[in-house]
């Protein structure tokens, strides 16, 4: 099976070198690698499925420093941007090489996962199946992207959404902008947005994106929190704005596309146009501006955290507008800073203290004792561990002691498998818990709650928890341990809408809701289908509406010619690619992960 599956590999990662746009200089590739996902995301976002960005931005992570690697510089004078914009670009080669690396790093990841033990592989012709070592952890990481809507449906604020509609009717701000950039170049169009107009689009950002969480005043590399979160909003809207003024000036005309898909600027223009807008120092500007450029020797750089884009001019970077408002800044941020561990750490520290603060507050009732970040100690009187939120209800004797833990959502294989890791601890803090509570009940809540005189018989019930924000995993060693992890924004909106309801229903609720979740998921699973350079490869996933998986054919549903560019974007023909397992693409079989954790 070993064999067999790095033959495959080997194949697949020959197919990758030789893309087709691997042909092309690396100026022009740039340019129309970025457009291309630009045009993507516009479809995307307009059709409400933000994940086809996140994947779209994985591909870019793969394939932009493959641009580096594979593709001859061109020499350009100055800053011919004029030339660069009006030649005729191929666009197929970029929208091929963006699929084809969206599936190579789905492919890539569940082969990882294999070795690591995660997944099964079956492999029979040419066609690869991985499953999970069990269907409940499979009902687990479906559930994670699942809660990935619910999570950036809920960070956007609709109601200050409409009201800065009312204050800033859309028909004004288009006078306005229509009238700023009349007699003003391409070149220009930056710098030309009138503060008005950028303000009503800050104020839109700000009502989509979610606040900082974080102790604003935190200073570390040269800045505060604060201020990236007022850098990345007010660049998140000077983005926008630039779209709409080349919508206004242009139309629907190719040269509105040409000029609007890729902004071509020099860092600092973006650092003085921030400064203008907003009161940041110079110096925390120029200092974040820095921070997000692509840094192409990075095996795989984050293009989330660094989406300036260097070319081969000296001081000139390429962005395309939807790497910027597309993201989470928080992330962008805390990523950044992981590379630092022991500032990350006392940043994590905060955060879950604010997060606790934040439970503690939709259940602040009369019966209720609250204790927040509370140290455990042993029977030697040492701090074995801590407990980041404890909830007594005085009226039915139920306490709750949660661990919060707080990750930056997974973006890679080793970010899963870091926040894994994580979450074991959660896990084993949680286990020392028990062991003190069951060993001295009376010691236990004198720690937790020095103040309140609650003696050990007056606790009639003990539920354990993990609240996780940012990954969810459920795992066999919390149910060994009868230990409830549960997903942080559900238990928040969860115990704030039932709080006429005792505490201890109100977290029955928030596990039952969890459980209807992997419920649906566990009915729904199945295979899912992509093709990819003369192989069929499914992966678990869920079924469609129509009861069936989902079949990835390539950017149409369009079956290609014989002699056509495979759809699977190797740039090879259909017939001698995917062309090869066309039958085999329609073959539907039920999921048959096993119940009990075996492996195949």
């Amino acid at each position: 099976m070993s064999n067999q599956v790095d033959a495959i590999e080997s194949h697949v990662d020959q197919v990758w070198d030789n893309l087709r746009i691997h042909k092309l200089a690396l100026q022009p590739a740039l340019f129309v690698t970025l457009s291309a996902f630009e045009d993507h995301c516009a479809f995307t976002t307009s059709t409400g499925h933000s994940q086809g960005i996140v994947h779209l931005r994985q591909s870019l992570e793969l394939l932009v420093p493959e641009l580096f690697a594979h593709c001859h510089t061109i020499p350009i004078k100055g800053r011919d941007i004029t030339g660069l914009r009006q030649r005729n670009f191929d666009y197929v080669y970029p929208i091929e090489a963006i699929n084809y690396a969206q599936r190579y790093s789905w492919f890539a990841y569940h082969i990882t996962s294999y070795r690591q033990g995660w997944f099964n592989c079956h492999v029979k012709e040419r066609v690869i199946t991985f499953s999970a070592t069990s269907r409940s952890k499979e009902c687990q990481s479906l559930m994670r992207h699942n809660l990935k809507r619910y999570h950036e449906d809920r960070d956007k604020n609709s109601n200050a959404i409409r009201n800065i509609d009312k204050e800033s009717p859309p028909g004004d701000i288009y006078e306005s902008l229509k009238s700023a950039i009349k007699h003003v170049s391409t070149k220009g169009l930056l710098h030309a947005i009138p503060p008005d107009v950028l303000d009503a689009v800050r104020k839109l950002v700000v009502a989509s994106s979610p606040a900082p969480t974080i102790e604003r005043n935190a200073k570390f590399s040269g800045y505060t929190i604060q201020e990236y979160y007022d850098y990345w909003v007010s660049l998140s809207a000077l983005m926008i704005a630039c779209l709409e003024a080349c919508k206004v000036k242009y139309g629907r005309s190719p040269r509105q596309l040409m000029n609007s898909r890729v902004l071509i600027v020099e860092p600092s223009e973006i650092t003085h146009k921030i400064c203008e807008v907003t009161n940041i120092p110079f110096s925390s500007c120029e200092r974040i501006t820095s921070e997000l450029v692509f840094d192409v020797r990075v095996k795989r750089p984050d293009i989330q955290v660094h989406p300036l884009v260097p070319t081969n001019v000296k001081d000139l970077v390429l962005v395309a507008p939807s790497l910027i408002f597309t993201s989470n800044w928080e992330v962008c941020l805390l990523r950044n800073w992981a590379k630092f561990p022991d500032k990350y750490g006392e940043v994590v520290a905060s955060k879950k203290v604010k997060l606790a603060e934040q439970l503690a507050m939709v259940v602040n009732e009369p019966n209720i004792k609250q204790s927040i970040n509370k140290p455990v100690f042993d029977d030697k009187g040492d701090a074995i561990t801590d407990v980041d939120l404890a909830l007594f209800d005085s009226e039915n004797g139920y306490l709750a002691l949660a661990q919060l833990k707080w990750l930056i959502e997974p973006d890679s294989f080793q970010e899963e498998s870091n926040a894994r890791k994580e979450l074991l601890k959660g896990l084993d803090q949680l286990k020392k818990c028990i062991s003190v509570f069951n060993n001295d009940r009376g010691r236990f809540m004198l720690s937790l709650f020095p103040h309140d005189n609650i003696g050990p018989e007056q606790v009639t019930h003990v539920q354990f928890i993990l609240i996780c924000r940012g990954f969810l995993d459920f795992g066999s060693e919390a149910q060994q341990s009868d230990i409830d992890v549960l997903d942080y924004e559900i238990t928040f909106d969860t115990l704030k809408e039932t709080s006429g309801l005792p505490i201890s229903d109100r977290f029955k609720k928030v596990a039952g809701l969890q459980s209807q979740i992997e419920k649906d998921i566990r009915e729904r699973l199945c295979y899912n289908s992509t093709k990819i350079a003369g192989y069929l490869f499914r992966t678990p996933g869920l079924k469609t509406q129509d009861g069936k998986g989902i079949i990835h054919t390539g950017v149409t549903n369009v079956r290609p010619g014989a002699r056509s560019p495979c759809s699977c974007g190797s740039g090879m023909r259909y017939r001698d690619c995917c062309g090869i397992i066309e039958l085999l693409g329609e073959v539907d079989s039920p999921y048959d992960a096993p119940d009990d954790g075996g492996s195949d």
